[in-house]
């Protein structure tokens, strides 16, 4: 029985020594996760959905500031555009307005996010938004052009 407390206290250390490791090696792998993925392109895709009294000349307003967002340098592309009705259950159709935004890298979306212009035409959309969501994605497909 002497021997047993040495051996719980070797099987105590083995086992927090593997779980330092396991932390050590998963927080190097995050590193060169971020690293890797510095230089891959990022979609930013934001859905609106506006005000019940929103007109029709006020989406349209929006849409063209929406669309302006390309003339950011940091932005490669712009798709901006209304729902696409569907009959298909799975597809979420009730949104107002979508818009896309793509990135040569997650540093461009980051400095988009810090631009003044950026927050300037955002402070023009949202007082006619009940809800947005944001989806921010990496393009590993890259086949745009």
């Amino acid at each position: 029985m002497k021997n047993c407390i040495p051996l719980r206290i070797a099987a105590t250390l083995l086992m927090l020594y593997t779980l330092m490791s396991a932390s050590i090696v998963h927080a190097s792998a995050s590193e060169e996760n971020s690293s890797v993925n510095s230089d891959i392109p990022v979609v930013h895709t934001v859905l609106f959905w506006f005000k019940p009294e929103t007109t029709a000349e006020t989406v349209a307003n929006i849409t063209n500031i929406a669309s302006s967002y390309g003339s950011l340098p940091m932005v490669r592309a712009v798709y901006v555009g209304d729902s696409l009705p569907s009959e298909r259950q799975v597809v979420d159709d009730s949104f107002g307005i979508a818009i896309s935004l793509l990135f040569d890298s997650e540093k461009d979306l980051q400095a988009y996010n810090a631009d003044p212009e950026h927050a300037r035409k955002s402070k023009q959309i949202l007082p006619h938004v009940t809800r947005g969501v944001i989806y921010d994605f990496y393009n590993r497909a890259q086949t745009y052009k």
